[in-house]
């Protein structure tokens, strides 16, 4: 079973892009429209002169998706892991006022009281020591700064785990894992150990797909579960038998359940 909070396993997973834009894509066919980069930069509040600080900043696609918001007077430092990440944001991104640089969430490498803004996106469950990382980011936040960190619930993405576990129950494919770790069931009460303000908001939706290969994708971005089907010659029998199950029920319906919390000791 992959082991979602281990350093390394996040390193190879992410080590370019690939993985992350073979997830993206198959939420390209969500009902729910709107943009799930412009409506979570919608929900924060950046002030004028704003230093702001990205964690897992992945290939930048926030920044990409809202850069007409994004103004000169903001000094940006987009963080990641990976350098693989971080060149794919530099060559997503233009902009002066950004700069990028590999950064442990768990060891910020800033002073305290630092920076307006610190953002952690669909990262806090990959990190081993939960409670160390969310300390560090209260450190380098300014006393009326905010913290806004992304999320999924237990609901997310539960119809492709049983998908892939209908195809083959010997593949470890626990979409639950993540949310146990840091969700918005339990994300609220990990934050109020080191904030005095926490606010929820959600965005949710549902995938409706008609053909098999973004599914596949999406399955197989999963280094383990690919090289498990890889490795028993399954890959091409797991694209048929998810054709056969749009065939049967004329698409694959996904519920997207994720959102968004805001974080402050002011």
């Amino acid at each position: 079973m992959e082991n979602h909070n281990n350093e390394y396993f996040v390193k190879e997973q992410y080590k370019n892009s690939d993985n992350l834009n073979a997830r993206i894509n198959l939420h390209t066919f969500n009902i729910n429209k709107t943009d799930w980069n412009v409506w979570f930069f919608n929900n924060m509040n950046i002030p004028e002169n704003a230093k702001v600080l990205e964690l897992g900043c992945g290939n930048g696609l926030l920044w990409k998706k809202n850069e007409n918001m994004i103004k000169e007077n903001w000094n940006i430092i987009l963080s990641d892991l990976s350098q693989g990440m971080l060149q794919s944001a530099k060559q997503n991104l233009n902009f002066k006022n950004i700069k990028y640089q590999i950064i442990d969430i768990q060891d910020i490498p800033y002073d305290d009281e630092v920076f307006d803004i610190v953002i952690a996106r669909h990262m806090l469950y990959h990190v081993p020591d939960i409670d160390k990382a969310l300390s560090e980011v209260r450190r380098v936040l300014k006393p009326a700064g905010k913290l806004y960190v992304s999320t999924n619930g237990k609901a997310h993405m539960q119809e492709l785990a049983a998908l892939v576990k209908s195809y083959d129950k010997n593949i470890k494919y626990n979409l639950q894992k993540l949310p146990e770790i840091f969700g918005l069931e339990n994300g609220g009460e990990m934050l109020r150990k080191y904030f005095k303000n926490i606010s929820t908001e959600e965005f949710n939706g549902q995938i409706v797909i008609y053909k098999a290969e973004p599914v596949v994708a999406y399955v197989t971005s999963s280094n383990v579960v690919r090289e498990l089907l890889m490795s028993q010659n399954k890959l091409d029998s797991f694209y048929k038998y998810v054709e056969a199950e749009i065939n049967r029920s004329g698409a694959i319906k996904i519920t997207t359940n994720t959102g968004m919390f805001t974080a402050s000791n002011s």
